[in-house]
């Protein structure tokens, strides 16, 4: 069996478990918490995601493929493939968001927002800790929670992002 076979079975299995573990438990702290080992465990065999399947863009970017979508374009799995100096500025998500590690390291800070948010399209953040996702481990957010990420690898890094809703169908997401 081809190994996209084998990790499409793989993203499946997983995707049911997620699917189930939000249907009974709903959105919140302890449920992104088993969300996240799903995903870990997912991302265990490394086999299943060879750098060459996730390529770099041909102009040297980073890339999002996305793994698996439900047809109402919730429970959105992607591979994120980043570059070194990859930066993402701080952001929030609008749905819940889990990122796990499967190749390299992906340096996610955290941000309070301290303003009183009386001035639209401007946000004054406190940085409160960070976190190195990496093979075996990875993040958890609700969707008010605001991050940001950078990778410093000299090889591109991999990890697989899960949100609640697809990328493209966060409108109102703050960056």
């Amino acid at each position: 069996m081809s190994v996209k076979k084998l990790r499409d079975e793989a993203v499946s299995r997983a995707l049911g478990n997620i699917r189930q573990i939000e249907e009974s438990m709903g959105v919140g702290y302890d449920s992104l918490k088993k969300i996240r080992s799903e995903l870990i465990e997912l991302a265990n065999d490394q086999s299943l995601f060879p750098r060459a399947h996730f390529p770099v863009s041909d102009s040297g970017e980073s890339v999002v493929y996305r793994l698996s979508e439900d047809d109402d374009h919730r429970f959105a799995l992607y591979g994120s493939v980043g570059t070194s100096g990859k930066e993402v500025p701080p952001h929030n998500h609008t749905t819940w968001a889990v990122i796990v590690g499967v190749h390299g390291q992906e340096f996610n800070r955290f941000y309070e927002r301290t303003d009183d948010r009386s001035v639209p399209g401007k946000a004054v953040l406190k940085e409160t800790g960070d976190f190195v996702v990496t093979h075996g481990n990875g993040v958890v957010f609700m969707p008010d929670d605001i991050h940001s990420i950078s990778t410093e690898d000299a090889e591109s890094t991999l990890h697989l992002h899960m949100y609640g809703m697809a990328l493209d169908h966060l409108h109102h997401r703050i960056v």
